[in-house]
């Protein structure tokens, strides 16, 4: 999931702790620190996100990463993947997104992401 909304996650504004340097997104393998601001668009995204979530079907398939085996030639053998959720599931990890955001809004906490 986290991949499918990747470009949106972009906008947010965060702190690389590895190199002590505001960013724009996720380290995906690393730490990144939200504070007040990314709070902030953060809370803003998830809502868009829940919204749009709110209106699929219960069980939901999304497209994932093109893939192929090593071996093979990427532009004649590969695929998207499908990536089904369930929607409660969806909307349950928003929620608790918007919520952490809420709290890191009142500028008295911050929110740190661990990498995948």
């Amino acid at each position: 999931m986290f991949g499918y909304m990747q470009d949106s996650l972009k906008w947010i504004e965060t702190i690389n702790p590895d190199k002590n340097e505001s960013e724009l997104g996720f380290n995906y393998y690393g730490f990144s620190i939200i504070e007040k601001k990314g709070a902030i668009k953060l809370s803003k995204l998830m809502k868009a996100w829940y919204l749009m979530f709110s209106e699929a079907l219960e069980e939901l398939t999304l497209t994932g990463w093109y893939t192929w085996d090593e071996d093979d030639d990427p532009r004649t053998a590969g695929s998207y993947e499908k990536l089904s959720f369930s929607r409660k599931e969806i909307l349950d990890n928003l929620r608790k997104l918007i919520e952490f955001a809420t709290v890191v809004d009142s500028g008295e906490y911050i929110m740190i992401y661990s990498g995948i």
